[in-house]
């Protein structure tokens, strides 16, 4: 360094200074080159230390940003999302099967709606089922742009849970197609403790202590990176499960502090709505998550069938698919039957546990009180048990004081009580199971699990009535207060708690005073207490069977049948299905028991068709009969709702109308077909010209005479000649001509068989001159039927049986019945029989067809009237005159009174075909109420 400054000093001016005797100045510049001399040299070394320094921190970044780049830690840790995620929840269910089905095979979105926290009701169950308008996806909130701060606020068992944990499964399935591609998914309940402690935790430390060794090594600072960049959905569960307060607001704030940090990340917070209305987050847009419609319901059970049937068979598709279907309908039907059970489809904890009891039970529970019961434990304990969260009080016990609650409740036939009131109840019950815990206390408790819940300000109930009932009944069960349930048989208040009690008791005290008491009322619980009771004593069991006896029992007056058809009607008219606009609609249709006991008392006609069988619905009812059953209903049925034939709007609900009926009468007396149902009263053109045909050879013996006859005045066996006309028919016509062989000796010569009633009718109906036939002129209808196919057959020698053939083809052209026949109910053709005769004058008919249409209206009156039973060989001759008749019509070119003539002969054919069993009917009679 010595060099470096010397050799420029030598040269500088310092030395010039001093050479020239001014020393000073040359100090001053030797001092000044000195200093500037040992800054460049002292910063040379900086820049080589800084250059090192930096280029060593940026290798590091490089280094760490290409690992986080290309490191595997986010598949590893979609996978263990993925996988962590995979099945559905069921920790806390008192019915769990062999296999849990995955949530993407079940999953039905709740979806959402905007709601103010105070409007979000705590029950298990919305006060009116729910529809499918304003409803909205979470994934719409999602896929914005811009980050949201979302509040999911639903009532206990609505899918809060299961929804965050599908969306986090969602999004990474299909991260590319997400703003934001990385969930983080917290309990809240799990991590109180670390929030509580250190209120500085970042939301990446509490992510990667909660997942960090799932998912091996995580590059530094993974967490914090994608939360900088706003790459994030941040799912965080139940904000209500925080138990005490205080620690509840301490989380609120934290996830306050996590959103101002991270704002660029969408936050979606769920809770039920007591914990959020006195922890709310700010800033964040509040959703009610809401209840399934009628189709999700469907849908999940679908779903959750299709899942289980593939796991059990490892079948092929189309067979996993049969079976699930066939469970699911079975469900669906089982649950429409039971009003009370379907109202909590709703909820979807509810559903599940509902279709878990059917699957692996067999069936839902014969005694409801098994499914309320494991209701009651699911909601009351066993959830937060499995949740690992904190009871204060056992289970078995909240039960019993509520228990307590709900039969005071009913002693005072109330379904809402005070707020103090309820606290006073409570606190006579809590005495006995508990000193530490306070009524007060005790209320906010089951308040929040949806059994109990304040329904307006200071005004509370149960969810259900059901569960009023449900708890009063154990409770009178367990106390030993059955006095109180035979005293009330003939009270409906009590109705559902004492059939809840007899399913879980010993059922014979309350039969008894049933029995005792012989009103409609009582009667009926006897018999639905019956039937629920495992167990009942014989005698009683044989005093029920007779009452229900649908056949008439000796010595009974009118009153008594009168009784015993109340009671049937009130049994099953009981069933009912809630509908959106305030109506309700019979959960089944009218049965072939109960529809005997009308004809029993009124002696209305049979309905059309095979007898049903007594707990099959009836069908075959003509309209106008079914609106008469209705107005003897109303009749019977004294005080209670007056019922009327369902309308069409409430048929029309998919999910009623698949469980109910295909086909039903309508209050305007019109059918209701449900959609792929083919109409009951229609009977298809080549239906009917095959009837034709085969009435023409069964009506060949009777049909053939006038022809034979008329063949020997006008010499055509002679012009036909003797080599073309079969032998038997030149043999038949030289006898006729000769000895006027009667009926059963033409027969016996045709080697046909005679049907000696269809020959009568037939003889009354087409031909009245048979015995004049030698005047009886061949222009009319039958007459050219008869030429046009015998032409044929007398020319080749064709058999009399291809002779029938031709002429059923001849008359059905002639009638025009290859034509659609439109569908009418046997009833509405009354109308046109009486017009028979009418229509005939308004054409110039000859004197032949006036005498069958007068014929044909005075025999099959009867016969559509239900007056006369139809035989087979009345409906082949009267379907043959109403279609010479229609070939007349048409010959006159009167098109619309043919029509009429074919109406009437397809009206035979389906009175014919129904009793035959051919067309078994299919109308019912399904009753709604207003």
């Amino acid at each position: 360094m010595g060099k470096l400054v010397l050799v420029p000093l030598a040269a500088s001016p310092i030395a010039v200074a001093a050479w020239a005797g001014r020393p000073v100045p040359a100090v001053l510049l030797l001092a000044g080159y000195t200093l500037v001399a040992g800054v460049l040299a002292v910063t040379g070394e900086i820049a080589r230390e800084l250059r090192g320094r930096w280029r060593a921190r940026i290798v590091d970044r490089v280094d760490r940003w290409l690992v986080r780049r290309l490191s595997l830690f986010g598949r590893r840790y979609r996978d263990f999302l993925l996988g962590s995620l995979r099945f559905i929840d069921l920790k806390g269910l008192a019915t769990i099967g062999f296999h849990t089905p995955e949530l993407d095979e079940v999953f039905v979105d709740v979806s959402l709606t905007f709601r103010p926290p105070q409007d979000v009701t705590d029950s298990l169950l919305p006060d009116r089922r729910p529809t499918g308008a304003d409803r909205r996806s979470l994934q719409e909130f999602l896929c914005r742009p811009r980050p949201v701060v979302l509040a999911l606020v639903g009532a206990p068992g609505s899918g809060k849970t299961t929804l965050l944990r599908h969306t986090a499964r969602l999004i990474c399935l299909d991260h590319r197609r997400h703003h934001r591609r990385v969930p983080i998914l917290l309990h809240l309940r799990d991590h109180v403790d670390a929030v509580v402690s250190e209120p500085e935790i970042g939301l990446a430390e509490l992510v990667r202590r909660a997942v960090g060794r799932h998912c091996g090594e995580e590059p530094p600072g993974w967490f914090e990176h994608r939360l900088r960049d706003g790459n994030c959905v941040v799912l965080l569960d139940g904000l209500d499960e925080v138990a005490r307060q205080e620690d509840r607001r301490k989380v609120a704030d934290w996830i306050e502090r996590q959103i101002h940090h991270h704002p660029t990340n969408d936050f979606v917070i769920t809770s039920r709505p007591q914990g959020y209305r006195t922890t709310g987050i700010n800033g964040a847009a509040v959703l009610q998550v809401r209840s399934f419609t009628d189709e999700q319901v469907k849908r999940f059970v679908g779903g959750w069938y299709q899942a289980v049937e593939r796991y059990r068979t490892g079948a092929r598709a189309e067979d996993v698919l049969a079976h699930a279907a066939a469970a699911t309908e079975d469900l669906l039907e089982r649950l429409d039957q039971a009003v009370a059970l379907r109202d909590l489809t709703v909820n979807p904890l509810l559903l599940t546990m509902i279709a878990n009891v059917h699957r692996y039970r067999g069936a839902l529970p014969g005694s409801r009180a098994d499914l309320y019961s494991e209701i009651c434990q699911v909601m009351l304990w066993r959830r937060q048990e499995a949740k690992k969260l904190p009871i204060e009080l056992g289970g078995d016990k909240k039960e019993l004081v509520l228990r307590a609650l709900a039969f005071s409740m009913m002693r005072n036939r109330v379904r809402d009580l005070e707020r103090a009131d309820v606290v006073a109840e409570i606190g006579k019950a809590l005495k006995r199971v508990s000193r530490n815990l306070s009524a007060e206390a005790f209320l906010d408790d089951v308040g929040s699990n949806g059994l109990l819940v304040e329904r307006e300000s200071g005004l509370y109930s149960f969810a259900h009535p059901t569960f009023q009932e449900y708890l009063a009944a154990v409770h009178a069960r367990d106390k030993g207060l059955v006095r109180v349930l035979t005293a009330a048989v003939d009270d409906l208040w009590w109705r559902e708690t004492i059939l809840l009690y007899a399913a879980q008791a010993d059922a014979d005290p309350i039969v008894r005073a049933c029995l005792r008491i012989g009103e409609v009322t009582a009667l009926s619980l006897a018999v639905d207490c019956a039937e629920q009771s495992s167990e009942l004593a014989p005698d009683l069991r044989d005093r029920l069977d007779e009452f229900l006896a649908p056949s008439p029992q000796p010595g009974e007056d009118a009153d008594h049948r009168r009784l015993r058809a109340a009671v049937a009607l009130t049994r099953h008219l009981r069933q009912q299905i809630q509908l959106g606009n305030g109506s309700r609609l019979c959960a089944r249709p009218i049965t072939g028991a109960i529809y005997d006991l009308y004809r029993l008392d009124t002696g209305a006609p049979a309905p059309d068709g095979p007898a049903p069988s007594p707990d099959a619905p009836v069908t075959g009812v003509r309209g106008s009969d079914a609106t008469a059953f209705v107005r003897w209903v109303n009749d019977v049925v004294v005080g209670e709702p007056v019922y009327r034939l369902a309308r069409r709007a409430e048929l029309d609900n998919p999910v009623v109308g698949r469980s109910i009926a295909r086909c039903a009468w309508l209050a305007d007396t019109e059918l209701w077909l449900a959609p792929g149902t083919a109409h009951p009263h229609l009977v298809s053109a080549q239906t009917l010209v095959d009837y034709v045909r085969d009435d023409i050879e069964r009506a060949a013996p009777t049909l053939l005479r006038p022809l034979l006859l008329k063949l020997i005045p006008n010499d055509r066996v002679r012009s036909i000649g003797h080599t073309l006309m079969p032998a038997g028919l030149r043999d038949l016509a030289h006898d006729l001509a000769v000895e006027h062989i009667e009926v059963l000796d033409l027969a016996a010569n045709l080697g046909l068989e005679v049907d000696r009633e269809l020959d009568s009718m037939l003889v009354h109906l087409l031909t009245p001159e048979i015995v004049r036939i030698r005047t009886m002129p061949l222009d009319q209808v039958m007459g050219r039927a008869l030429s046009d196919a015998s032409a044929e057959v007398l020319r080749s020698g064709a058999p009399a049986a291809a002779w029938a053939r031709n002429l059923a083809a001849a008359l059905a052209a002639k009638a025009g019945i290859a034509e659609a026949t439109a569908p009418k109910p046997p009833e509405e053709l009354e109308s046109d029989v009486c017009r028979i005769q009418a229509e005939v004058e308004e054409v110039p008919c000859s004197a032949w067809a006036r005498r069958v249409a007068a014929n044909l209206e005075r025999e099959s009156l009867p016969v559509l009237t239900r007056q006369k039973v139809l035989t087979s060989s009345a409906a082949t001759a009267l379907r043959l005159a109403a279609v010479c008749l229609a070939a007349e019509m048409r010959a006159h070119e009167q098109v619309q009174s043919a029509k009429t003539f074919h109406a009437i002969a397809a009206g035979i054919t389906l009175v014919q075909r129904r009793a035959g069993g051919q067309a078994p009917p299919v109308e019912r009679i399904v009753l709604a109420t207003t």
